[in-house]
């Protein structure tokens, strides 16, 4: 995949990720200090957004991070430092490791804008990776689509219901 970036075209590094394939597990410091691994199984919804510039945390999307951040885990990973503020245990400027394993890793100094949403069970269920770093996102449809992957409930066995009559 390619990213525009001051007029020219840059392959993003390491491996393109798809919708329905396993997140991998990262390990990111966040800016309060503790260090976390995420990605992969978790008991929340979890959605993970890479930001390139200073600016990219706006107030519409962090009305949007706001309405679901009790319901989901919401990380924001960034490639510079943020103007407005987030929570600090759920922010991160280590995004070197994190942007490679999720194939939006441009260069050693920035990463592309991209949401992934990931359920209960590792998986990818939403993909939005920018075409260049000034664009912004659909935040209409990463409500929706945070509002369904948090809504979603598994059909078929389950070891609570197995033996319900």
């Amino acid at each position: 995949m390619e990213v525009v970036v001051n007029g020219r075209k840059l392959e993003l590094q390491k491996k393109e990720r798809h919708i329905g394939g396993e997140a991998p597990a990262a390990r990111v410091k966040m800016l309060n200090g503790e260090t976390k691994v995420i990605g992969m199984m978790a008991d929340k919804v979890q959605c993970m957004i890479t930001l390139s510039n200073s600016y990219d945390l706006n107030g519409s999307l962090l009305e949007v991070i706001n309405k679901h951040k009790e319901k989901a885990n919401i990380y924001v990973v960034s490639s510079s430092e943020l103007e407005n503020s987030y929570d600090d245990s759920m922010c991160a400027y280590d995004f070197k490791d994190f942007s490679l394993k999720y194939g939006v890793n441009i260069d050693d100094t920035t990463c592309a804008k991209s949401v992934f949403i990931i359920n209960k069970d590792g998986e990818i269920v939403y993909k939005e990776v920018l075409d260049d770093l000034v664009s912004e996102f659909n935040l209409q449809v990463l409500d929706k689509e945070l509002e369904s992957a948090i809504s979603f409930k598994k059909k078929g066995h389950t070891h609570e219901n197995w033996m319900g009559v």
